[in-house]
C-alpha cells in the first residue's frame, strides 16, 4: 500500500504528522476561487422538487465531492497489471468540517463509511470530523430552472450512466413499464453531451405521456487536479446525489441498472480484480450505501440493482423488443472516454468495450451500433507490442476462456469452488426466492452461451481470411482460431488463466478456505467451521505437539477465535433447553433449504447443527444423563476432534487423497500435532480481501 496521504478539507486548520507534510493535499467547496477549490454543479433542478436540505445530506455531498477529488488527484501504483499489487491501493487521511457532528462521529456510520468505501475502491480510509465554522449553504451548486416544470411527481429515482444498461434501465422504466422517471446522471466530460441529449430527445419522443425529467451534476476542477483515470469512487458522490434528490422529494429508494457480470465483477483474470475492475453495484457496495443512507435519513431506504439477474445480452434484447434499438448507437460503454472522439465513440479495447460488442452481436443487433463508433475492432485489427496493448489481449483471450471454463462446469458446488469469489455476494443476495447460488451459476451460464456463440459465429465469418491468413498474427480472430492448433503451428501461446497458488495450500480466502495438495487443481471450502482452523494452524507448525486445551481456548496466539465461551455452561437446564429450540429451529430451516434447492445455505445451517451436536454430547453422559461434574478438558478435546473430522469429511469429497493425507499425518488426542514425514511446505496465511 502506498504511504498515508492526508487530505484536509473546506480550509480546516490542523496539523500533520511531519513525516505526511509533503505530501498533504487541501480541497474545499466553498470560499476564494483559487488552485485548491471544486465546483460541484447540480443543473436542471426544478422548482416542483426544490426543497430544503437535511443537513447531512448536506455534509454528505461535501465529503462525497472531497474523496471523489482526492481520489482523481492521487495516482495509484504502475499500471501494468502484473505488478499492480500494494503499489494499486491507496491510504486516504481526511479531515472533514461537517454541520451535525455527533451524526458523522458516530462508531457506526464512521464503520459503514469506511469499510463501503474500502471495498468500493480497494483503498483504505480514515475519517477525522471536526464541526464546521462555514454557514455557507450546499443550495449553491443547484442551479434551479425556474422555466421547466416536470410533469407529475417521479416515480422513481434511477442513476444514469448512459452505457448500454442504464440505457435498458430507462426503457424498462419508461417504455415497458409507463413511469415519471428522474434520471440522474454524473456529467463527466463534455464530450458526453449531445449524446445524452439525443437519448433524452428520443425517448421524450417515444414516451411523450411521461417524458423523463432529466438531472445532471457536475464536478468541475482545475486541470492539475485529473491524474488519476480509474476513479473507483465516482459511485459514491453518484448515490450521494441520487439519494439527496431522492429524499428531497419523499423517495425511499434510488435504482442502479447494470447487468449481474458487471455487478458481481467474478475475476475474469489478473487485469481485473480488485478495485482495478468496477465495484459500483457489487451487491456490498450497494449494501453500504443503503445502510449509511437509512442511517441518514433514520428511515429504511432502498438502494438496489435491478438487472442483477440479467446478462447484457439479455438487456439489449429487451432495449430491441421495447422499440429503441435505434438509441443504441448514441449510448457510451467505454471506459476510457479521454479516447473518445467525434468519429470513435468507444475505443474498442476496454472490458466494457468487449462485452459491449459481444451482447450486441449475441443479440443479433450489429447494425444498430456500427463498428465506426469504435477506435479499434477488436476482432481483426492488430495490436502494437506496448504493454497497454499486450494486456488488452490477455483480458480479452480471458475473457473467452472464462466462458470457456464456466460452460465446462455442470454444478453449483463445482462453480463455487472455481470461482471463490462467488461467496461474497452470496450474503447479500440471500433473500431472493429459490437457490442465489443457483440463479448465480445459471447467469454465468447463460453469459457464457452468449460468449461462446459470438466467437463460433465470427470465427464462421471471418473462415476464408483465417485460412489465407490474411488478418493480422496478432489480431483476437486468429488468436481464438490459433490456440486450439498445435503448438508447432500456433502464432502466439495460448493464453492459460490460472491464479498463482502454492502447491501446498490451506489458508482462509475472504469467506472460504483455499485448499490445494500436492499441486493439483485448488478447491475452495465454504465453511465457518473452526475444524478448519484448527488444521490450518497444525499445518503452519509441523512436528509441534500442542495441548488441545491450548488450542481451543486460544492460549497460543492472540486473534485465534476459539476461546473458553465455546464450551458453554452446559450445567444449566434453561441453557440445554434453548440449545434443542435452537437445534429444533434450524430443523425448519434445514427443511426450507431442501425444498429450495440452495446447497449453500443448507451446508452453513448443516453445520450449525453439528456444533449444537457436539455440545449436546459434552453435556449428556452415554447413559444420556446430564453430566454434572463434566470435566472442561475432555469436553474441549471431543470439541477439537469432531470439528477436525468434520472438515476432514468435507475435504474427502473434493480431493480423498488429502483427505486420507490429513488422517494420517494428523493426530488428534489429548495432544494434538502435524507430523510429515517428508519435508512439505504449506502455504495457510491468510488472504483478507474485504
Amino acid at each position: 500500500m502506498q504511504p498515508k496521504r492526508y487530505i484536509l478539507c473546506g480550509g480546516v486548520d490542523v496539523t500533520v504528522p511531519e513525516e505526511f507534510r509533503d505530501d498533504v493535499l487541501q480541497l474545499h467547496l466553498y470560499g476564494n476561487d483559487d488552485e485548491n477549490k471544486m465546483f460541484l454543479c447540480i443543473e436542471e433542478m426544478r422548482k416542483s422538487i426544490f426543497s430544503h436540505v437535511p443537513a447531512r445530506f448536506q455534509d454528505l455531498l461535501d465529503i462525497a465531492t472531497y474523496v471523489f477529488g482526492a481520489d482523481q488527484l492521487t495516482r495509484r501504483g504502475q499500471r501494468d497489471a502484473w505488478i499492480f499489487g500494494d503499489r494499486w491501493r491507496r491510504s486516504f487521511h481526511f479531515i472533514i468540517p461537517v454541520r451535525d457532528i455527533e451524526f458523522w462521529q458516530s462508531e457506526e456510520v464512521d464503520n459503514c463509511l469506511r469499510n463501503t468505501l474500502g471495498f468500493l475502491s480497494d483503498d483504505q480510509y480514515k475519517f477525522d470530523f471536526i464541526k464546521t465554522k462555514r454557514t455557507e449553504s450546499i443550495q449553491t451548486f443547484f442551479k434551479i430552472n425556474a422555466q421547466g416544470e416536470m410533469l407529475g411527481t417521479p416515480d422513481q429515482v434511477m442513476m444514469f450512466s448512459g452505457g448500454i444498461d442504464s440505457l435498458g434501465g430507462a426503457v424498462e422504466e419508461i417504455i415497458n413499464q409507463k413511469r415519471n422517471v428522474l434520471l440522474v446522471n454524473h456529467r463527466s466530460t463534455e464530450k458526453m453531451d449531445k449524446r445524452h441529449r439525443t437519448i433524452e430527445e428520443l425517448l421524450q419522443a417515444k414516451a411523450p405521456i411521461n417524458p423523463p425529467t432529466y438531472l445532471r451534476m457536475t464536478v468541475k476542477k482545475k486541470k492539475w487536479m485529473n491524474k488519476e483515470y480509474t476513479q473507483r469512487s465516482r459511485s459514491f458522490l453518484y448515490v450521494a446525489l441520487g439519494a439527496t434528490i431522492a429524499t428531497m422529494i419523499g423517495q425511499s429508494s434510488l435504482r442502479f441498472y447494470e447487468n449481474g457480470i458487471i455487478s458481481m465483477n467474478l475475476p475474469v483474470c489478473a487485469q481485473v480484480v480488485g478495485g482495478k475492475a468496477t465495484r459500483t453495484t457489487h451487491p456490498r457496495v450497494l449494501f453500504g450505501f443503503q445502510q449509511l443512507i437509512s442511517l441518514l435519513s433514520e428511515k429504511p431506504f432502498t438502494v438496489e440493482n435491478a438487472f442483477f439477474w440479467k446478462t447484457k445480452g439479455e438487456i439489449v434484447s429487451l432495449i430491441e423488443k421495447a422499440g429503441c434499438a435505434d438509441l443504441l448507437e448514441h449510448s457510451v460503454s467505454c471506459t476510457h472516454t479521454w479516447e473518445m472522439t467525434k468519429q470513435h465513440s468507444h475505443c474498442g479495447t476496454c472490458s466494457q468495450c468487449i462485452d459491449r460488442r459481444f451482447a450486441v452481436i449475441a443479440a443479433g443487433l450489429e447494425a444498430f451500433d456500427p463498428i465506426s463508433n469504435y477506435k479499434v475492432d477488436v476482432f481483426t485489427q492488430g495490436r502494437e507490442n506496448d504493454l497497454e496493448k499486450s494486456d488488452n489481449k490477455t483480458l480479452f483471450a480471458s475473457y473467452l476462456e472464462r466462458a470457456n471454463q464456466v460452460d465446462r462446469v455442470t454444478s453449483c458446488h463445482q462453480f463455487l469452488a472455481q470461482y471463490a469469489e462467488v461467496s461474497r455476494v452470496l450474503r447479500y443476495v440471500e433473500n431472493v426466492s429459490g437457490s442465489a447460488l443457483l440463479k448465480i451459476f445459471e447467469l454465468y451460464r447463460r453469459h457464457a452461451a452468449e460468449v461462446n456463440t459470438v466467437t463460433e459465429k465470427m470465427l464462421a465469418f471471418y473462415a476464408k481470411e483465417i485460412r489465407q491468413r490474411s488478418l493480422p498474427i496478432d489480431c483476437m480472430i486468429r488468436i481464438i482460431h490459433e490456440s486450439v492448433l498445435p503448438s508447432s503451428l500456433t502464432a502466439l501461446p495460448k493464453i492459460v488463466i490460472e491464479e498463482s497458488v502454492p502447491p501446498n495450500t490451506f489458508r482462509q480466502k475472504g469467506d472460504v478456505w483455499e485448499i490445494r495438495f500436492h499441486g493439483k487443481d485448488a478447491f475452495s471450502l465454504n465453511t465457518k467451521d473452526k475444524g478448519a482452523k484448527h488444521i490450518a494452524y497444525l499445518l503452519s507448525h509441523p512436528n509441534v505437539k500442542f495441548s488441545v486445551t491450548e488450542i481451543i481456548f486460544g492460549i497460543l496466539r492472540p486473534g485465534y477465535e476459539s476461546t473458553m465461551t465455546d464450551l458453554g455452561t452446559m450445567d444449566d437446564e434453561i441453557s440445554i433447553r434453548q440449545l434443542r429450540d435452537e437445534f429444533q429451529e434450524l430443523g425448519k430451516k434445514i427443511d426450507t433449504a431442501e425444498k429450495n434447492h440452495d446447497p449453500v445455505l443448507l451446508d452453513r445451517l448443516t453445520e450449525e447443527q453439528h456444533q449444537i451436536i457436539d455440545r449436546l454430547q459434552a453435556t449428556y453422559n452415554i447413559k444420556g444423563k446430564l453430566r454434572t461434574t463434566g470435566s472442561p478438558v475432555e469436553r474441549a478435546r471431543k470439541m477439537f476432534i469432531n470439528a477436525v473430522l468434520r472438515v476432514r469429511n468435507r475435504i474427502a469429497k473434493y480431493d480423498s487423497e488429502f483427505a486420507d493425507y490429513l488422517k494420517v499425518h494428523i493426530h488428534c488426542g489429548v495432544q494434538a500435532y502435524y507430523e510429515p514425514k517428508d519435508q512439505m511446505q504449506w502455504e495457510t496465511k491468510s488472504i483478507h480481501s474485504e
